[in-house]
């Protein structure tokens, strides 16, 4: 009798472990996390991951992105920035039973180089090394590199400089009018708007003799000594 009376003692307690485990399971406080933090350029696609534990499910996943957009249902949505900055983030999670719980972590949208100076000869001689300075100035701070189209079927990328430190590149040039074209790409792949500096190689040597500088600026006079020279 008393083996019985125990047994079923035993078989109760059982079961109000068995129960008091399920039900405290089922009811662990709501929690959700918004990981990160999150980086990117401007109007890059910037992939959220937020997760949630606890309460009860399904859940409804809410983001606030910090610049007045905001998406809901998904957990892992995607989302672009307009602007450079740091945003935070905040997640709100709600479950069945409308238990909410909060996030927040931020986001770092990377700023461009600023538009770059040339500075350089804008008339030269063909054929003979000319010497252009290239200067930007990045926000973050970050190195720069610069993408160089030559205009005239060249191009070239230098390695990365220092924000603000003058990068000096020497190209030659055939006879012609050509348009420099440059941008600044910093360590995150950020460009910024191109620069352009218009550049004239002339057919003739630069004349440095004062008499044929003369005929050159009095065109009309001793037409048959210029055809000679060929000015």
């Amino acid at each position: 009798m008393k083996m019985r009376y125990f047994g079923q003692i035993f078989v109760i307690g059982l079961l109000i472990l068995f129960v008091g485990v399920s039900f405290g399971a089922s009811f662990d406080p709501l929690s959700c996390d918004a990981n990160g933090p999150y980086e990117g350029n401007i109007m890059d696609d910037i992939e959220f991951d937020g997760t949630a534990t606890g309460g009860i499910p399904p859940y409804e996943f809410f983001w606030d992105y910090g610049e007045g957009n905001t998406s809901s249902g998904d957990p892992h949505p995607t989302h672009n920035y307009a602007n450079a900055g740091n945003y935070t983030v905040i997640l709100t999670v709600t479950d069945s039973e409308n238990n909410t719980a909060s996030d927040s972590t931020w986001a770092h949208i990377n700023a461009p180089p600023t538009q770059p100076d040339i500075n350089g000869p804008t008339y030269g001689k063909a054929g003979v090394p000319q010497t252009y300075t290239f200067i930007s100035t990045d926000p973050d701070g970050d190195d720069i590199l610069y993408s160089i189209d030559w205009g005239c079927g060249d191009s070239e990328t230098t390695d990365f400089f220092p924000s603000d430190e003058p990068v000096k590149v020497s190209h030659t040039y055939v006879s012609g009018k050509f348009v420099i074209s440059v941008i600044a790409i910093d360590i995150n792949q950020a460009e910024s708007d191109p620069s352009t500096l218009e550049i004239t190689m002339p057919r003739n040597k630069v004349i440095y003799s004062p008499f044929l500088q003369f005929l050159q600026t009095h065109p009309n006079l001793f037409p048959i000594l210029r055809y000679i020279l060929s000015l």
